[in-house]
């Protein structure tokens, strides 16, 4: 099948968080070795047992990554190739952000989010495209606030807005694929993003209800997405089924953008 990942190693950057857990969960049960980088140690032992619990085929494992140190990226894709071999995919699915309002935000705020949104991401992308031998997918997580910008009107007092840093961060990610997938087309590794919508983690952050309705009303499904609902997205993008596919920016925001 074009869609099945059996037998290819993919490193997840952030594969231990909210998004990641899911997607890593499904690369697993495709069959997929599955590397989950994450700066979290506690949070990256509990998300391997748990993706090892679903994972019949294909072999899981941790590397303590950290996106926004150089040193940590080449040291943890290299371990990851090492590990099994080489790599057929990369995925980020980290991101930066102060959550400062503009008036608070410092140049070393606006700098150390973009280190994460920027920098890390298109080092992490060089290095990993060196272990692609024959061909490849790298799959980028930008974001909606990287196509459009976030309404004031939905977010009610005390909610800061999506800070603008963030937004900026991922825009240029989205720039930045463009320019990856020119550069190693020629090396058949393809270069994509996905851009998520509206996902509030609502257990953890516990988001007032008010803000949830806002959300929902500006999205064509009249909903907010689920935690599992890119995963599909991305293992499309990562399998020869998207054999074609490069430099496209995949939003998954239940029709946000589309208005």
């Amino acid at each position: 099948m074009l869609t099945d990942l059996e037998g290819k190693t993919i490193l997840v950057a952030g594969g231990a968080g909210y998004l990641g857990v899911p997607l890593c969960q499904l690369l697993a049960a495709q069959g997929a070795n599955v590397c989950i980088g994450d700066t979290n140690q506690d949070q990256l032992d509990q998300a391997i047992q748990l993706i090892r619990a679903d994972a019949p085929k294909g072999d899981v494992w941790g590397q303590k990554l950290d996106v926004g140190n150089e040193a940590s990226i080449i040291s943890g894709v290299a371990a990851c190739a090492e590990r099994f071999g080489g790599l057929h995919g990369l995925v980020n699915a980290t991101s930066g952000a102060s959550g400062k309002p503009i008036d608070d935000l410092t140049s070393d705020d606006f700098d150390a989010a973009n280190r994460i949104n920027l920098t890390g991401p298109f080092l992490m992308a060089r290095q990993a495209a060196q272990h692609m031998k024959g061909a490849g997918s790298i799959v980028m997580y930008a974001s909606m606030f990287g196509l459009v910008s976030p309404n004031q009107a939905n977010y009610p007092s005390g909610i800061t807005r999506n800070p603008i840093e963030y937004g900026a961060g991922k825009a240029g990610m989205i720039q930045m694929v463009r320019y990856l997938a020119s550069h190693y087309g020629p090396q058949n590794i393809r270069v994509n993003a996905v851009a998520p919508g509206p996902f509030p983690n609502i257990e953890r952050l516990n988001l007032p209800e008010e803000f949830i309705e806002n959300l929902e009303r500006d999205t064509m499904l009249g909903r907010v997405g689920r935690a599992h609902e890119t995963a599909g997205p991305v293992a499309f993008l990562l399998s020869d089924a998207a054999s074609y596919i490069t430099g496209h920016t995949l939003p998954i925001d239940g029709g946000w953008t589309a208005w």
